[in-house]
């Protein structure tokens, strides 16, 4: 190593020590050796932003900056990650003990559940707390108020929270019971995201608060509910301990204390009474005078019922039964259920054979999830069929996107409780956790909630249309004995569509025999063809040997916007022509093979995906 780079890497070191050590007098988080790398990442990336070439100019530039930069750096290198309804075991507590604090609180002679999200990042935690209590509140005592308090030290997070816009995608992850009416789409560039309405941003405000410092600001004021959770991982014992003792003291005697459900405070020396999975209360309850009734405190309310108890308690195990035609999909299912909350009790492949398997388990089901693109009988034909009020809860986890297929609107108008886009196979178990909540929702919810389609789901929602088909392109690679699927997917496109180039490998003596059977099965236009001298017309279908005429389809469609298909597999030559093309959306039958295409593919979904995932992607702009 030079003595340049020596020098170099050094000055780096002595910059991350000094930047970190700044960050945990601060904020008091601690950043070690784990976090070097990811700090001198953060660094690099703030001196592009002032235009500084070395550590030692970015040394000088914090020395004669040091109140304003400190900041900056604080919300550089703390934590943002978090997600609505996260750790959704906290939330499910809060219900159950829900109508009983209510009590406590109107015994006291309040109207008023206080709650703060101690470390909110960007607000998410707050509004998962303003919806929870807007669904659930009213149906135990419609008189009874909220107010959330969300804090974090970063003021850019305080501002984002405030502001309360999200992207569409973060929404989605909302069970949408929850969703209701309280979010509305923007317009024009923000057309993607949407904003808090008032209906659940008039309960809460923001604030910038310290966790080490907080109580100099909050002096005597006290809550029913505070959440504090995966923040202390970053705190030293002695300063998680002395900000728990703050906590207690802004807690009242009855009310409960969150923290990460991987950080336990139950080691330290403090009157902590656990109440939960990481959820703790005082330990000592202060002994007080018989509870009044409501109508003690307001002579004109009638008391308002108990939360029907058969919605409040939930099996030791939820008995799951998934229908979908992918193996892989069901296998990966089987582990995002592989948790002591759950079971798997049964599959299908498709709607017929789920409606005889569920006769037989005859009420052993809790939940359903269910996939729309079926062989035999579909999710919505088999939800249209066969839901009512006697059959499980279903969540549909399916390919298609909720707010732009027709059919994902018909699933939840037709009873479903909850619609999950299915990623691709290799994220799937990163969802798991949005589809155990989801799966959890609608039973908890499954007597409380009949049609209930979201206000925003309603403002996205629209048909999948091929604007400009003849700047499109489809390319289907299969064989002579997978024509029954390809019939089947030429069937479920409607309305305009691209030239369609179906290419076969060493089966050319047969194609004009192919086209006489296909022209009786589509109602598209079919020509064999040798070679290719220009552009394909939209709305037609082509037929032709892969290796005559591939390369002359790229010279001309290279350009166009591109979805290839392949059903069953392709030769290893015919695989590498296909990644060769750049650019293009690359859709695999899931026949439990690996081939060289899986690693480069879009996904690997059963055919009865493509017609909509190839819609839905040569839809976009």
């Amino acid at each position: 190593m030079s003595v340049a780079k020596k020098v170099e890497e050094d000055s780096y070191d002595f910059l991350v020590e000094k930047v970190s050590t700044i960050v945990a007098r601060i904020s008091g988080n601690v950043l070690g050796e784990k976090q070097a790398l990811m700090v001198q990442t953060r660094i690099k990336k703030r001196m592009s932003e002032l235009g500084l070439r070395t550590a030692a100019e970015y040394v000088s530039y914090i020395d004669k900056h040091r109140e304003k930069e400190s900041g900056v750096l604080v919300s550089l290198l703390t934590t943002h990650h978090t997600f609505f309804f996260r750790e959704f075991t906290h939330f499910e507590h809060l219900k159950a003990n829900l109508p009983e604090l209510v009590k406590k609180i109107r015994a006291r002679g309040d109207n008023t559940i206080k709650i703060w999200s101690a470390a909110c990042s960007r607000g998410q935690e707050v509004y998962s707390l303003s919806m929870f209590m807007n669904f659930y509140l009213p149906k135990i005592d419609p008189t009874m108020k909220f107010k959330i308090l969300g804090s974090d030290i970063d003021p850019e997070s305080v501002r984002i929270a405030e502001n309360g816009v999200y992207h569409r995608r973060e929404i989605k992850s909302v069970p949408m019971n929850y969703l209701g009416s309280h979010w509305a789409r923007g317009t024009g560039d923000i057309s993607d995201f949407v904003k808090a309405k008032k209906s659940i941003s008039d309960s809460c405000e923001f604030k910038v608060y310290n966790l080490l410092t907080f109580q100099k600001e909050m002096r005597r004021e006290k809550f029913d509910i505070i959440f504090c959770r995966n923040v202390f991982i970053y705190f030293k014992t002695e300063q998680i301990f002395e900000i728990t003792k703050n906590f207690l003291d802004h807690l009242y005697t009855d009310g409960f204390l969150y923290s990460g459900i991987s950080e336990s405070l139950s080691a330290l020396k403090l009157d902590l009474r656990n109440c939960g999975p990481s959820v703790y209360g005082h330990k000592v309850v202060e002994e007080v005078t018989p509870a009044m009734t409501v109508s003690d405190i307001r002579p004109t309310i009638t008391p308002a019922p108990e939360l029907i108890k058969s919605v409040t308690s939930v099996p030791d195990k939820l008995r799951v039964f998934c229908i979908d035609d992918s193996s892989s999909i069901l296998t990966l299912l089987k582990k995002v259920f592989a948790e002591d909350q759950f079971e798997v009790v049964g599959t299908a492949s498709n709607g017929i054979d789920a409606r005889n398997q569920l006769k037989d388990l005859n009420g052993k089901v809790d939940v359903v999830t269910l996939d729309i693109h079926m062989p035999e009988m579909d999710g919505v034909t088999y939800l249209e069929t066969y839901y009512d009020e006697s059959h499980p809860p279903v969540v549909v986890i399916s390919s298609a996107s909720r707010e732009d297929s027709d059919a994902a609107m018909r699933c939840l108008r037709a009873g479903a409780s909850d619609f999950i886009e299915k990623p691709a196979l290799n994220n799937l178990l990163e969802r798991g956790e949005e589809i155990r909540t989801k799966a959890r929702v609608s039973y908890i919810d499954r007597s409380l909630t009949k049609q209930h389609i979201s206000s925003i789901d309603k403002e996205f929602e629209k048909e999948v249309t091929i604007d400009r088909p003849e700047d499109k392109f489809r390319i289907v690679v299969s064989s002579i004995s997978d024509q029954k699927k390809v019939v089947k997917f030429f069937h479920e496109l409607h309305g305009p569509q691209p030239a369609t180039l179906m290419l076969f490998e060493g089966q050319d003596n047969l194609l004009e025999a192919l086209k006489e059977d296909m022209s009786d099965k589509i109602k598209y236009p079919i020509e064999v063809v040798d070679q290719i001298s220009s552009k394909f017309e939209p709305g037609k279908v082509y037929l032709a040997d892969f290796k005559k005429v591939f390369d002359q389809a790229h010279q001309h469609h290279q350009d166009a916007k591109t979805s290839v298909m392949v059903f069953g597999q392709c030769s290893k030559h015919g695989g590498e022509q296909i990644l060769n093309w750049g650019n293009a959306q690359l859709l695999l039958e899931d026949i439990g093979v690996n081939s060289s295409l899986s690693e480069a593919a879009t996904d690997v979904v059963p055919v009865t995906s493509f017609a909509y995932m190839s819609s839905e992607y040569l839809s976009r702009k």
